[in-house]
């Protein structure tokens, strides 16, 4: 046998020919072929069921950088990866700086993703300020969208987290402080979003009530079943009757104290069970699903939201409800029209 048949004849037995050993290569690569394209058809498969499952959602709480605290993307990585995705709308959102502007500059980079922003008002922007609010609501493209109250810097929040005493409260006694009266008629007449950030279920329910007198329509809970607020199941029940969606976030699932970021081990974990019995008690139509992620160690916010849907459709929440909650109830808030069906 040649040097040829006597290196192969070891590994396809001794009296074959030259020829034969060559067809059984030859038989071996074609099964090797075969095999890797099936396996690439079933990972890309499953790439696109996953992206399937996100076209036409809209993220509507995300952090993202630049930021005074690290975070996983900027604006541009986000929108990018959004857009690839098949979501159709990002909402960016920072406890400090206003992301109207950023949504603006991150809306030329991307062809068929809606980016908005809005502004959270905390003291570095002057707390219950209406001006920022006005400011906000002149940004060319509308891409300045959501006004959200207090998140770090309200009362309720500090107090709930044994943080420095004060912080802004937007009640004085049982009254809506002057400041927000204003910045709900600015709200009203501009037709923006109004967020409840991380007052209390008190200030909560009499925002909500005031808004409502007002004819205020867009209204969000934020992280409805998160520490802060805190809100209980019939405040859930009496805010949704009000005409307010109730927001839920997958990053409450990854909370509590043996979750990866240390940020948010002070926090109450929310399960999914949780979330899907609330849903099913109170009804899809009353609910937004986002992720509020961005930190350095959780799942990035596309991952975080595939893993959020199916751990909810896990717990028998339908895909005709994920639907409403990811894509028609949001749109509504953005003045987007319904997804086609």
């Amino acid at each position: 046998m040649s040097g040829f048949g006597s290196v192969f004849g070891s590994v396809f037995g001794s009296g074959l020919t030259r020829e034969s050993i060559v067809a059984k290569i030859q038989g071996l690569l074609a099964i090797a072929v075969v095999t890797g394209l099936l396996w690439l058809g079933l990972g890309f498969g499953a790439i696109a069921a996953e992206s399937s499952r996100l076209s036409g959602a809209i993220e509507f709480h995300v952090h993202t950088a630049p930021d005074v605290v690290p975070r996983l993307w900027t604006d541009l990585q986000l929108v990018q990866a959004a857009e690839s995705a098949g979501l159709r709308a990002v909402v960016l959102k920072n406890h400090v700086f206003p992301t109207g502007d950023r949504a603006g500059i991150a809306q030329q980079t991307v062809k068929e993703l809606e980016v908005f922003g809005g502004v959270v008002l905390n003291e570095a922007v002057g707390g219950l300020n209406p001006e920022a609010v006005r400011v906000m609501s002149r940004l060319p493209g509308g891409r300045g969208k959501v006004v959200w109250l207090p998140t770090i810097d309200a009362a309720y929040h500090r107090q709930t987290f044994g943080q420095e005493p004060g912080g802004i409260r937007v009640l004085d006694g049982d009254r809506l402080v002057p400041e927000l009266e204003t910045i709900l008629y600015s709200v009203r007449d501009r037709h923006l979003v109004l967020a409840t950030g991380h007052i209390s279920p008190q200030e909560v329910l009499a925002v909500v009530r005031r808004a409502r007198e007002l004819g205020i329509e867009k209204l969000l809970i934020t992280h409805a079943m998160a520490e802060v607020p805190g809100l209980n199941l019939e405040q859930m029940k009496t805010l949704a009757e009000l005409g307010a969606y109730l927001e839920l976030d997958y990053v409450n699932v990854l909370m509590g104290p043996n979750a990866v970021d240390p940020a948010h081990r002070a926090w109450r974990q929310v399960t999914l069970e949780e979330m899907a019995r609330v849903i099913q008690e109170i009804g899809s139509e009353h609910f937004i699903l986002s992720t509020d992620l961005g930190r350095p160690h959780d799942p990035n916010p596309i991952q975080g939201y595939q893993a959020f849907l199916q751990g909810l459709q896990n717990q028998g929440i339908s895909e005709a409800d994920l639907a409403l909650m990811t894509q028609d109830n949001p749109a509504r808030l953005l003045d987007l029209p319904k997804s086609p069906t």
